[in-house]
């Protein structure tokens, strides 16, 4: 069939505004995003040890503090359908970080406050990271503003090494304190955490003009925790492994669209793992014995974090 030129340039200038339009649609800047930022994480962590024989009672805990290791966070989000979008995100140290671990013991019949106490100023994270992939169910969704129910799978670890530092205990005959130090560069504990977790909540946006404002909240009460702690001056091994530990996150930021597709945002996110018994295991290399209890070892890790970084839409 023979088109006239009139004819052609009537229906080129009807198919160019609808070819622009699904291209337009299916580029929308809201489709995919991503999101890069640097900040700083600080926490602590806690492991404890429980005696069956006692009741059950609190014998050891050790309490391994961090400030300000610096991180960094990225996120990559797509948008399939208005409704539903995907996503994952994950952070991890820069390099390592000094902190501090304070190490104390219970006597089973001396409960009343500690017998045994030790302090390692010269502690170290060696490092810690986290993974995070999920799904987003947006309930309402407007142009200035979004609600959505999130669910997803998290894993985070952090490695921690201890070294010289003080003790003072008691001897359990004469009851007379014994005060001392260990060698300055001795590595004297060493301890890893691990954390797994399936995961809900709710995510929020509001946008006014050139500002957005966010915020989620996250929770599980499914997390399977472990533990691995070295004590290398008796060369033995301590491991925990809990089931059903609460998860708790806050998160919250503020952004400012320096351009349609380019935000610059702050944010701030707090992170709590409950503390849960679990089963402990106890291997003495040096002696040959190895111990094994139900219900006698905790695990419990919070920290928050800090960071500015810039998202881009495209």
């Amino acid at each position: 069939m023979r088109m006239s030129v009139p004819t052609l340039a009537i229906a080129l200038s009807t198919a160019f505004p609808a070819l622009a339009e699904v291209n337009e649609r299916d580029v929308s800047p809201e489709r995919f995003s991503a999101e890069m930022a640097l900040g700083s994480l600080s926490g602590k962590t806690r492991e404890r040890v429980y005696d069956p024989d006692a009741g059950g009672q609190k014998v050891s805990q050790l309490d391994w503090s961090y400030n300000n290791a610096s991180i960094i966070t990225g996120s990559l989000d797509w948008t399939l359908i208005p409704e539903l979008s995907i996503g994952a995100s994950g952070w991890t140290t820069l390099s390592g970080r000094g902190g501090y671990m304070r190490d104390t013991d219970w006597s089973a019949d001396k409960n009343q406050s500690w017998t045994d106490q030790s302090t390692h100023p010269n502690t170290r994270l060696n490092y810690a990271n986290q993974f995070d992939i999920n799904a987003t169910l947006w309930l309402l969704n407007a142009p200035d503003y979004r609600l959505g129910m999130i669910g997803g799978y998290q894993e985070s670890r952090y490695s921690f090494n201890a070294y010289g530092g003080s003790y003072r205990y008691t001897d359990e005959y004469t009851g007379l304190m014994d005060i001392g130090d260990f060698p300055a560069d001795s590595k004297v504990i060493g301890y890893q955490q691990h954390y797994k977790m399936p995961y809900i909540g709710l995510v929020g946006r509001y946008r006014y003009q050139r500002f957005e404002f966010g915020a989620s909240f996250k929770y599980s009460s499914w997390v399977r925790a472990t533990d691995n702690d070295e004590h290398y001056l008796t060369d033995t091994t301590f491991r925990t492994s809990t089931k059903r530990q609460n998860f708790y996150s806050l998160s919250g930021n503020a952004g400012y669209y320096v351009t349609p597709t380019m935000k610059i945002f702050l944010e701030g996110t707090w992170n709590r793992v409950a503390n849960k018994r679990g089963n402990i295991s106890a291997n003495d290399y040096g002696a040959g014995e190895k111990y094994y209890a139900d219900n006698s070892g905790g695990i419990e890790n919070y920290n928050y974090m800090l960071s500015i970084g810039m998202k881009y839409r495209f």
